[in-house]
């Protein structure tokens, strides 16, 4: 073997040893807290989620999210999402920590009959000059009324 290749597999067998040993030893430092004390600021914002409830007659939407959302609710059998955001720049939208409560009787296509809605929401990216911009997937949340 020429001294450049014994040289560079030196080099490598010293890195990975190093790399393993580093490696080790950061794993055996690791403590994972217990899951009650996650951290949590006082408007109760967790990343990513929305959450929905259900009691007769209202459903409550809360932004729990780090971002303004848009929503749209609409009784299951009339789910169809032809555009994106689905009501274009007239969205409602909840800013970060925000709830709010709505009639049964303004979810799209509700009827007595109706027993289950989906909420349509997405995330709003804001712009230097203030604009707000949909950002992301639709996500969908079937909630049982």
């Amino acid at each position: 073997m020429n001294p450049i290749a014994r040289l560079a597999a030196r080099t490598a067998t010293a890195f990975l040893a190093a790399a393993a040993a580093s490696q080790a030893t950061a794993c055996a430092n690791e403590t994972t807290p217990p899951e009650d004390s996650a951290a949590r600021d006082s408007n109760g914002i967790i990343a990513g989620t929305l959450a929905v409830s259900a009691s007769r007659p209202t459903l409550t939407l809360r932004n729990t999210t780090e971002q303004v959302v848009g929503y749209m609710v609409v009784e299951k059998n009339q789910m169809v999402v032809a555009l994106y955001p689905p009501c274009g720049t007239d969205c409602p939208k909840l800013v970060q920590g925000a709830q709010i409560t709505l009639p049964y009787a303004s979810i799209a296509g509700y009827t007595n009959a109706a027993t289950d809605a989906i909420v349509m929401w997405w995330r709003y990216t804001r712009a230097a000059d203030g604009t707000l911009t949909p950002s992301g997937a639709v996500q969908t949340i079937a909630v049982r009324l």
